[in-house]
């Protein structure tokens, strides 16, 4: 056999592999069923009371979040947001943005409805929007925010050391929660 014949055959074989590569592919990823949301939607967004429930479908997944945000009325400016992941294995996961300013060392404290529900948070990092706070609460937290009115979020100024406190509503919290472990299904 001579080398171009060879290296034809050899193309050839190689096309060939790559076609059936190619449909196996499909029929796998057609095999998988995409992930939808109600009435075919790309995303949803929805507000229960104070919160936003926002799932969208992002490389055939589902990302589905629920949220509350502050802002400043003057300038229109987000001053602070929390946003919360679906419950999975027993915890609620999120982050909360606070505004710059704050001694990042004294971390956190939240309050919910005047009680102690978590301290020492520590802070993540700062991004150009504000400070980053990870935040988990289980199980027990979620379902006592579900009949709470308000959590209190509270940090302590840099230069003061005075108290800096964000009172984030709880009203419509129950109906996103519900909402939003219902959609991430």
């Amino acid at each position: 056999m001579s080398a171009p014949f060879m290296r034809t055959c050899l193309l050839t074989f190689a096309a060939a592999i790559a076609t059936v590569a190619t449909t196996v592919a499909y029929a796998q990823q057609a095999a998988t069923p995409a992930s939808t949301l109600p009435n075919g939607a790309a995303s949803v967004s929805e507000t229960y009371g104070d919160w936003t429930v926002d799932c969208r479908l992002v490389d055939r997944r589902k990302q589905c979040l629920l949220s509350q945000v502050q802002g400043n009325k003057e300038t229109g400016r987000r001053v602070y947001a929390i946003e919360l992941t679906p419950p999975a294995g027993g915890k609620t996961e999120g982050t909360i943005l606070m505004p710059f300013g704050l001694n990042l060392d004294a971390g956190a404290v939240l309050k919910l409805d005047d009680k102690d529900l978590g301290k020492g948070l520590r802070f993540s990092t700062c991004v150009p929007q504000g400070c980053l706070l990870p935040v988990s609460f289980p199980a027990a937290a979620t379902d006592a925010m579900r009949k709470g009115t308000k959590l209190v979020v509270a940090s302590l100024n840099l230069s003061s050391n005075e108290p800096v406190t964000f009172s984030v509503s709880l009203n419509g919290f129950a109906a996103a929660l519900a909402r939003v472990t219902e959609l991430a299904k």
